[in-house]
């Protein structure tokens, strides 16, 4: 920390004695600071303590090495007093303005999103549910580089049992560090592995992170991630929209229902079309132009996310000469080809997940692969293993196929049909 330029140390003089002031001017507030200052060099109070008590600013004293350092790198203020070091709160973060989320966009209703800071992101759902059951348990997760994460939800609403599981994982948690936050909090506590599918639900709105603690879920907030983490959660509840809920119960169900065809399409439409092109005729390279189509077709997409706004247009041309009329008229690419992957496709950008959105991509490429190497046999045991593997999931002891599997018959009509608003 030494050869940090923001790393700012004042000697301050106090009644004839020298007190030692060290912050972050990175992550301080200035004017809190000079505040600090003042307050010592004028002598205001008959102790230290009443010099720099400022009345809105948390003061806590300690003398241990390792709390003093993880507070400055944290934005406070540390004041060496002899043996007695005394930490205020003075941390100022910079922070993105709060404005609607880019992939959870909605016609109708509130146009806030959550950012990078935890207190803002707190505020956000207070806002939105006022009452005293509403807790939010601050703890850290890390042991090198510990980050801020605070549990969200309501007391006379929450599991008990899911709750103390999760507190306890948390406690249990060895990692060094934690920079992708909310990735790693569902790599780490729900034990993921290799498994593509989603375990955790993210979202950047707080009006569907509210709802969710309404109806008993717990919600992570994690410091420094806009994407707030809502478990547990199963496959049905993550393929929902909040535009659903912004129309009437009718529209919304129609929403609700094209949105599933195109999830289904966006899986299984392109192998069905190979397993039934293949009944017809045989040939390996057929089933190689779909791949290479679907590869393309996610090559382009990430491209596009890193291609930057003022080139998007020529990426577009260039998507069009590479998977249009062009590459029919040279003979890369059959017409229906083209069609059915670029139908799988849209079917994928309806999916309101993207997590969910890419593990379908490489679900239907490993069903492609199967169908080419085993025909309807591929197919079959394909899905087999595909659906066996999903009903297996559980996060927190709760069924990732829930209605499903379990099998709850209200439930799952509940999901297909928007219900109305009752008193």
């Amino acid at each position: 920390m030494n050869n940090s330029y923001d790393l700012k140390h004042r000697i301050l003089n106090f009644k004839g004695r020298l007190v030692h002031l060290y912050f972050l001017a990175s992550l301080s507030n200035d004017v809190l600071i000079s505040r600090l200052v003042e307050g010592i060099e004028n002598r205001e109070g008959k102790d230290l303590e009443n010099c720099i008590n400022m009345g809105d600013v948390e003061i806590v004293s300690t003398n241990q090495i390792q709390k003093i350092q993880r507070a400055v790198l944290g934005g406070n203020s540390a004041l060496f007093d002899g043996e007695i070091t005394y930490l205020m709160d003075t941390k100022n973060f910079p922070n993105r303005a709060i404005q609607e989320p880019e992939t959870e966009k909605s016609v109708r209703g509130a146009k806030d999103g959550f950012n990078e800071s935890i207190l803002n992101n707190t505020g956000l759902i207070r806002r939105r549910i006022r009452s005293p059951e509403l807790c939010f348990h601050l703890t850290t997760m890390g042991t090198q580089n510990p980050i801020d994460i605070a549990v969200a939800y309501l007391e006379d609403k929450v599991d008990r049992q899911v709750l103390q599981q999760l507190l306890t994982r948390i406690s249990q948690v060895q990692t060094q560090e934690f920079i992708m936050t909310d990735r790693a909090i569902e790599e780490v506590l729900l034990n993921q592995g290799y498994n593509p599918f989603p375990l955790v639900r993210y979202s950047e709105r707080p009006d569907i992170v509210a709802t969710h603690i309404q109806h008993g879920y717990i919600a992570i907030i994690c410091d420094t991630s806009s994407s707030i983490v809502m478990l547990p959660t199963t496959l049905f509840e993550i393929l929902e929209h909040v535009e659903e809920h912004r129309q009437t119960p009718l529209i919304g169900t129609f929403i609700r229902l094209i949105r599933m065809i195109a999830v289904f399409l966006s899986i299984y439409l392109v192998p069905i079309f190979a397993l039934s092109s293949s009944f017809l005729q045989w040939d390996y390279s057929f089933f190689i132009q779909i791949l290479i189509m679907e590869l393309s077709i996610e090559l382009l997409r990430i491209a596009t996310v890193h291609t930057p706004q003022s080139l998007s247009n020529a990426m577009g041309l260039i998507a069009a000469i590479l998977l249009g009329e062009f590459a029919i008229q040279l003979g890369f690419f059959s017409e229906d080809i083209l069609m059915f992957c670029a139908i799988g496709t849209v079917g994928g950008f309806a999916t309101p997940n993207y997590e969910l959105s890419l593990t379908n991509k490489y679900i239907k490429i490993m069903m492609i692969i199967a169908v080419m190497l085993l025909n309807i046999y591929g197919f079959i045991l394909f899905n087999l293993i595909f659906w066996i593997s999903l009903a297996r999931i559980k996060t927190f002891g709760v069924s990732y196929l829930y209605p499903l599997y379990p099998f709850h018959g209200k439930e799952l009509l509940r999901f297909f049909i928007r219900q109305p608003k009752k008193d």
